[in-house]
């Protein structure tokens, strides 16, 4: 048989021969690309649901980097962020994306967490006032109701900082959590306020969520207390320990949608739009990206240190502050708790 077969090779023509042999040599080439070990990661978002914001996400699905990676990611709502920092310390998520305070507000209590990656390092939180209601500086907000996304977001915590720092306590505001329902709230006269941000604010003021004749009405005040950043993603430290591979090529992949994202956000936000909820409007899918490609490109220590920075200096001065203001239980420790360990 086996002579038969070699038989068979003798009436090939050269070329055919050398195809062969080159088919058995290329054969293991694939192999060093193929991931060492696939890693399955939950990541809960402060969304309560799978948003256009999460952009770097689906693009990444979408483009197959974390299928390269050996990456299946399976995205969580969270209710806020203080949630979905819960979570992960629950155990129930591997991954909590949130702002620093939420974290800290975690660590305080003694949970083991790391901020391995930023990935929006700009901060596009911000207020938006009703001056119609007789809101002009922030001393107007007491005895007024400020709607923010849950009693455990960033929402709230970057409202309580922005108030706190002038002097006013949370016992002079009342905080309404809206979910993201801000326009409903300010409309109907349950808010006065609402601590909002970049895509939302485009939502209501460019877009048509509040009447055309009453946007003149409202006012953005940017939270000058937090340049950033925004997003920060908390794991616990045993499991980065254990994962730390499958996290860098998580880490890796994520940047290559980032990127591709920057190039191409028209593209990215036809992927959207198949990916995320309530994400059938072009425009917004569009406004939304071009904030998300400002935040992660822009932001304290990028420039300087790369993509997903997150600067430890700039987040100690936010905790510090908070805990001053009384708005963090006791004081936190940013080196202790944020690694920068997987910035290329």
């Amino acid at each position: 048989h086996d002579h038969d077969e070699d038989d068979g090779h003798d009436h090939d023509d050269d070329d055919g021969h050398d195809e062969d042999e080159g088919h058995d040599e290329d054969e293991p080439e694939p192999e060093p690309t193929v991931p060492p070990e696939p890693i399955d990661i939950r990541l809960v978002t402060w969304g309560a649901a799978k948003f256009i914001d999460f952009i770097d996400l689906y693009v990444a699905e979408e483009n197959g980097y974390f299928a390269e990676a050996g990456v299946t990611l399976e995205q969580l709502p969270g209710a806020g962020a203080g949630d979905a920092v819960r979570q992960v310390v629950a155990g129930n998520a591997d991954i909590a994306m949130a702002d620093a305070l939420s974290g800290f507000f975690a660590t305080i209590a003694g949970a083991d967490l790391e901020g391995i990656y930023c990935p929006y390092t700009q901060n596009w939180m911000t207020m938006l006032v009703n001056t119609g209601a007789g809101i002009e500086s922030p001393d107007d907000l007491r005895g007024k109701t400020v709607a923010v996304t849950s009693q455990a977001s960033t929402s709230k915590w970057y409202a309580a900082l922005l108030l706190a720092d002038n002097g006013i306590t949370e016992e002079d505001v009342t905080f309404a959590a809206t979910g993201i329902a801000f326009g409903e709230a300010l409309l109907g006269g349950q808010a006065q306020a609402a601590s909002t941000w970049g895509s939302i604010n485009w939502a209501l003021l460019e877009a048509g969520g509040i009447p055309e004749d009453q946007v003149g009405d409202y006012e953005i005040w940017q939270y000058d207390q937090v340049p950033g950043p925004n997003d920060i993603y908390f794991a616990n430290g045993s499991w980065v320990d254990e994962n730390a591979d499958g996290i860098g090529r998580f880490i890796d992949a994520l940047e290559k949608a980032k990127l591709w994202i920057a190039d191409n956000p028209e593209a990215a936000a036809e992927i959207g739009s198949r990916y995320a909820v309530g994400a059938d409007n072009m425009d917004r899918n569009l406004a939304v990206i071009d904030y998300r490609i400002q935040m992660q490109t822009n932001g304290p220590g990028v420039s300087e240190n790369g993509m997903g920075w997150c600067d430890v200096a700039t987040i100690q001065d936010v905790a510090d502050q908070a805990t001053a203001l009384g708005i963090l239980p006791d004081s936190a420790d940013a080196s202790a708790v944020i690694s920068n360990r997987f910035i290329n």
